[in-house]
């Protein structure tokens, strides 16, 4: 029953099925499995949305091939908001995206990351540049500065770590011993030799001052 519907269903967009040893041409596809998936999965008006994006934009009724079929299924899903505020912005958008560029580059992947989700990102960012409901909001870098302030964090610990090694050395040798040290075994600057005992003085709530002309 699911095969005769999406049968069906592909005659109302002109989309033809053709055997799976032939190579499909614009309008044509062999995925009738996938599209059968898609179908039991989330429904006819879903898979209609799938099959009129291809099939109803420019330059993309010849990629009704599977990865892409199932990487337009979940962008229809992810952008539901945008495509039921505008469904006419959702095709525009399409008109302007490079899919067969994005899907060639993406296929250049296989086996190690798998197309569906490659092209679906790639076609995303392309999407999302191209809307009129998206473009015109600012851009949230929040993500950005939480990635940074993780770097940040981990950066300052190995600089409290590198800078309990020096304050350790420093206390065991004197300070010409300390400096020819500094300069043969690490090859550290004073100046940054300074800044990391500074920071694992004030991780030890130890005063800067009590580190004194360490150098």
């Amino acid at each position: 029953m699911s095969e005769a519907l999406v049968r069906s269903i592909c005659a109302e967009f002109d989309v033809t099925i053709i055997p799976a040893n032939e190579f499909p041409k614009p309008g044509e596809t062999r995925a009738i499995a996938t599209l059968t998936s898609i179908l039991d999965k989330h429904g006819e008006g879903h898979l209609r949305i799938v099959l009129s994006t291809l099939m109803e934009t420019r330059g993309n009724q010849g990629l009704m091939i599977s990865p892409i079929l199932w990487a337009t299924s979940d962008l229809v899903l992810a952008c539901s908001e945008w495509i039921e505020k505008d469904l006419s912005d959702w095709y525009q958008a399409w008109d302007k995206i490079p899919v067969g560029w994005i899907t060639w580059h993406c296929q250049s992947l296989y086996g190690v990351v798998k197309v569906r989700p490659a092209a679906a990102g790639a076609m995303y960012v392309m999407l999302s540049a191209y809307t009129k409901n998206k473009a015109d909001r600012p851009m949230d870098f929040n993500f950005i500065k939480r990635t940074d302030d993780m770097q940040d964090a981990l950066i300052r610990k190995q600089a409290i770590e590198a800078g309990k090694t020096l304050l350790e050395v420093k206390a065991s040798v004197s300070p010409r011993e300390f400096r020819a040290w500094l300069r043969e075994a690490t090859g550290m600057e004073p100046d940054a030799a300074r800044r990391y005992m500074k920071k694992a003085a004030a991780s030890q709530s130890v005063t800067a001052g009590a580190i004194g002309n360490v150098l």
